[in-house]
């Protein structure tokens, strides 16, 4: 199967500072990619680096055969990559049908009314508060905004930062279903990084196990949530 993103010995950082220590690896079309590890791992720098945010030190990132280690953020979204941050990721003084719309900034009128009308039937849920400020939703409920956004840029890869993080446990499986759907309903490429390990992992075809910045784990998902030394000693899971 063909390779959506392949990594190469990449460092990333912000100012002097290195976060990600020369890490390789890979992710195939219509994956579901879980990157899990303790607090201060640098998963979320990773995918800042993927995406752009974060200063690149060293290494190399192919994105469907196109080499996009220097490319800004906009360019990289123009190439169907979108990046889901945990925070900070709606206007809050607007609408939620504004920042939809906002998000689709780029599209002529009809196919910005269709591919709305898309979105919403994939996140029914959001109909009922289209004309409400984002912030006097709940966080959940802003979740569900920001995952429209990106949704209606109709991309084929999609990076989660943690998606669930502080959401109540229906909120979360909501959120987790409609990230599982996007794999297996749309054929859509995905990364997940997620604090719920046992459920990220058990819902993930691949992961890998970042630790201040370096893999200590590359392999089925499966296998790391039942390997007794690993998931003990970095994911707390246990028996």
């Amino acid at each position: 199967m063909a390779n959506v993103f392949e990594i190469d010995e990449l460092k990333v950082g912000y100012g002097k500072l290195e976060i990600i220590h020369g890490v390789t690896f890979s992710v195939e079309k219509n994956e579901l990619f879980v990157i899990v590890g303790p607090n201060g791992s640098g998963k979320s720098t990773l995918l800042k680096g993927l995406f752009g945010l974060a200063s690149i030190k060293g290494g190399k990132i192919l994105f469907n055969g196109e080499d996009i280690t220097k490319l800004p953020p906009h360019e990289r979204s123009k190439l169907g990559l979108a990046y889901h941050p945990q925070l900070n990721n709606t206007f809050e003084n607007l609408t939620v049908r504004e920042n939809i719309l906002l998000a689709g900034y780029f599209l002529d009128r009809d196919e910005l009314e269709r591919r709305l009308e898309n979105v919403l039937e994939f996140l029914p849920e959001i109909r009922g508060f289209m004309e409400r400020k984002v912030k006097t939703l709940s966080g959940g409920e802003r979740q569900m905004v920001a995952f429209a956004m990106n949704m209606i840029k109709e991309p084929n890869t999609v990076m989660f930062d943690e998606p669930t993080a502080a959401l109540s446990p229906k909120m979360a499986d909501l959120i987790f279903d409609r990230i599982r759907r996007l794999k297996t309903e749309y054929g859509l490429t995905v990364v997940l990084v997620e604090q719920n390990a046992k459920k990220a992992l058990e819902m993930g075809d691949r992961a890998m196990l970042l630790v201040t910045g370096s893999i200590k784990y590359l392999g089925p998902a499966q296998e790391l949530l039942t390997h007794e030394d690993l998931a003990s000693m970095y994911l707390g899971l246990r028996d």
